[in-house]
């Protein structure tokens, strides 16, 4: 009776169009079993099979076609894991009901027809194919996220250039366990599409997002992977996985559990320069850091699927690091005025407990026609203790020092987002709301009387309504949205409100995006407004002992920032490039700067700026050359940033260039070898100016059947750095830094009876969750 009224509603959309010679072609596309399939690709031919025009069906196996009617057109339908339908039309074909036959496949190694990742521009981002790619034997999700353009990581982070850490989803499911994107077979991936600039449904602190959409497939019965990663570098760390998934019918039970046994190892040097009462004090330090740490994350839900227009589910979501320590163990040799002053020998011990994390995900999804609705509901509590042993032995008079803290943190948050959507044609308008509120309490102890104790706690709500749409005309499209965030941040010291560090925000938050044809390229034009406000820690009074000369604080009194960005992109064939500009007024950035009048010590602290200017810029090569597909990608990051330094203006305006160029070569069936070389050139970000970092690495891939083999060696010359200058008001600190980057990794999957989690709870507070 579903698709009765589906078919008959479509039938009087096609009515009210009314003529033989203009025709919306509609209908529904089911498989042998009357069931609809979604994301089937439609197709209208001209009679010499010349391409007209395309859609994609919607979850109910809708689609709608406006185009004039003519003789001999037909209708080329295709879908994953079904053999590809072709029928011809006239005007008495409408409304159709199309059915499409099961392939059938013979499963063996892969082999990859096509070479290069196919790139075409979207509301606000760019998708990159994955499926039937070179990409697609890349490894797993991080290998393929960290060859797009303008995506980068770095120690285990992924971030978007100019626009920060994205929210990341996959098949509509926000991810709260970014280890999970580990467990994710690259070969299982249909496209990733990344969010440059998303819309009015997303938080106003969103300025990137990552969505994931995997091959769809149907299954019975029990599924699942099992991984295990082992990587050697400077100490051996293993982590391992299982995800299963049991399904009956309409229902869905998961789980998945994640080990991990992190060993790690860091070198640093420090030169400091300090200016202090017409001294000059100068530090010379080594330090070495070995950190270790275990940490678990499970999950366990259910999914059922009431029908085809209704879902619901529910997830429970754990993760815990019970045991995580590093020892920090620095020489440091002072001089003031060039003479020796001191040697100071530090070795500090730190302990970090994070235990429970618990997070539960309700969520409903349905559908009406054209109607859709979402509601998800979020409940998280956490606990986080750190506690900081450091003895400072001095070679002068002044002897043997002790500093120990704890930092006990207990967060809890609910959160709830509800969508209603309405879609007709090609056209799609959403309205709903947001609501978080968040309990932190931050507690802070010192024994002894070198710092002080605090005691913070803070409680936040955040409201928010947002409406967006988009606009046909044409070729083209229009879309945009705005979103209106309300919060009310209420801060206590001791159990006592203080008005002055509390905050009320009421803002609108306006997104717009004009995409359009030019000859073969297509381009985006785009406008967003958002925020940042600030992470519980930089708004946190606790002060940190890093050294005799450093101490880390963040700042009450710190303001949201608000970022507007304009950006442009276009893509022709296998090129594709973009240019942001971005305007961030109340700018949120750490500094350096005096602690005491009496003594020449340095506080790492955060201050809003008035405004900074920012630009970024990707260009993106992807050609295929028989058997070889190059991916040459060059990013640029530049400010226009003046600071205080050492007593002087100074200004922070030199651009970074990254540079990366990916190599995939098919050496056999099923074999596939990669060699990559990436770094960047110096360059100023906020008060630091980083220095040159490069690196190669090469890899091989093997897939027999259900089986994958990954062999890596990173930064095979050891030449990767995480060097900087730091300018502060009275000081000047140059780091060098190797951070473990030259390592082996093994990575082993096995697979079985393949099939997709249906779950698609979207975590409402997951910008909240990275907060705390």
């Amino acid at each position: 009776m579903r698709i009765l009224a589906i078919l008959i509603f479509s039938f009087l959309v096609t009515s009210s169009f009314g003529s033989t010679t203009k025709l919306d072609i509609c209908g529904v596309i089911l498989d042998m079993k009357n069931t609809p399939i979604p994301y089937a690709t439609i197709f209208l031919l001209d009679s010499d099979s010349t391409f007209i025009n395309g859609c994609t069906t919607d979850d109910n196996g809708v689609f709608f076609l406006p185009d004039s009617l003519k003789e001999g057109m037909s209708l080329k339908i295709s879908a994953i894991g079904y053999n590809t339908l072709i029928t011809k039309i006239s005007a008495a074909s409408f409304p159709a009901t199309l059915k499409l036959e099961n392939k059938s496949y013979q499963l063996g190694e892969v082999t990859i027809k096509k070479n290069r990742p196919m790139l075409h521009l979207s509301k606000g981002g760019i998708v990159t194919t994955v499926k039937g790619t070179v990409l697609s034997i890349a490894g797993n999700a991080v290998d393929v996220i960290g060859q797009l353009p303008g995506v980068r990581i770095e120690d285990e982070q992924i971030s978007v250039l100019g626009k920060g850490y994205p929210i990341i989803y996959i098949n509509g499911r926000k991810l709260n366990d970014l280890s999970e994107l580990n467990r994710l077979p690259s070969n299982e991936i249909e496209n990733i599409e990344v969010l440059n600039n998303p819309g009015a449904r997303y938080s106003a602190e969103t300025k990137s997002v990552i969505l994931i959409k995997t091959i769809r497939k149907n299954g019975e019965g029990l599924s699942g992977n099992i991984q295990s990663l082992s990587r050697l570098a400077h100490s051996f760390s293993q982590a391992g996985n299982m995800a299963l998934n049991y399904r009956h019918n309409n229902i869905d039970i998961f789980g998945s559990l994640a080990l991990d046994y992190s060993k790690r190892y860091q070198k640093q040097d420090n030169s400091t320069r300090i200016n202090f009462d017409n001294e000059v004090y100068d530090l010379k330090s080594s330090m070495t850091i070995f950190p270790v740490n275990t940490s678990y994350i499970a999950n366990v839900g259910l999914n059922w699927q009431i029908n085809k227009d209704n879902t619901l589910g529910l997830k429970y979501e754990f993760q815990g690091i019970p045991n995580g320590n590093s020892n920090w163990i620095q020489q440091e040799k002072v001089f003031l005025n060039g003479e020796w002053q001191d040697e100071i020998a530090y070795y500090t011990h730190w302990k970090r407990k994070t235990m429970p994390q618990n997070l539960i995900n309700v969520y409903y999804l349905g559908n009406i026609n054209h109607w859709s609705f979402s509601l998800n509901n979020d409940f998280y509590y956490s606990k986080n203790t750190v506690n900081q042993d450091m003895k400072e032995d001095s070679s002068s008079d002044k002897g043997e020092n002790i500093i120990n803290s704890l930092n006990h943190i207990r967060n809890k948050m609910i959160a709830s987002k509800g969508v209603v959507g309405y879609t007709l044609q090609k056209s799609k308008t959403e309205f709903g709301y947001e609501y978080t509120y968040t309990d932190r309490i931050d507690y802070f102890l010192n024994y002894g009387n070198l710092l002080p104790n605090s005691d913070n706690h803070i409680k936040e709500g955040n409201f928010a309504l947002f409406l967006s749409t988009n606009i046909t005309l044409g070729k083209s499209e229009i879309s945009g949205g705005v979103r209106y965030e309300h919060t009310v941040s209420d801060y206590y010291q001791n159990n006592q409100i203080v008005k002055e560090q509390s905050r009320r925000y009421s803002n609108f938050f306006p997104t717009i995006d004009f995409s359009f044809p030019i000859k073969q390229a297509n381009f985006s034009l785009s406008y967003t407004a958002k925020t940042r406000r600030p992470l519980y820690s930089q708004l946190s009074s606790n002060i940190q002992y890093d050294d005799r000369f450093t101490y880390e604080q963040g700042n009450p009194m710190l303001q949201s920032e608000i970022n507007h960005d304009i950006t442009l992109a276009g893509i022709y064939k296998w090129l594709y490039f973009s240019a942001s500009y971005q305007y961030v007024r109340n700018a949120i950035v750490g500094i350096v700067e005096s602690y005491s009048e009496n003594k020449p010590v340095n506080l790492m602290t955060f201050v809003n700026y008035k405004h900074i200017s920012k630009y970024s810029s990707v260009l993106s090569l992807s050609p295929t050359i028989s058997k070889w597909s190059p991916r040459f990608i060059l990013n640029i990051m530049g400010q226009d940033f003046k600071i205080n330094a050492m007593g002087k203006n100074q200004l922070m305006n030199n651009p970074l260039l990254f540079f990366n160029l990916y190599n995939n070569i098919r050496i056999c069936k099923g074999v596939t070898l990669n060699g990559d070389i990436m770094g960047h050139t110096s360059g100023d970000m906020d008060v630091v100016s980083l220095k040159p970092s490069w690196q190669i690495n090469i890899g091989i891939t093997k897939t027999i059947k259900n089986w994958f083999f990954q062999l890596n060696a990173s930064d095979l010359f050891k030449t990767a750095r995480n060097s900087m200058i730091t300018y502060g008001s009275q000081m000047v600190l140059d780091k060098w830094n190797y951070s473990d980057s030259q390592a082996v990794r093994f990575t082993v999957r096995y697979s079985f009876n393949s099939t997709n989690n249906r779950y698609k709870g979207s975590n409402a507070g997951q910008k909240e969750i990275n907060r705390l």
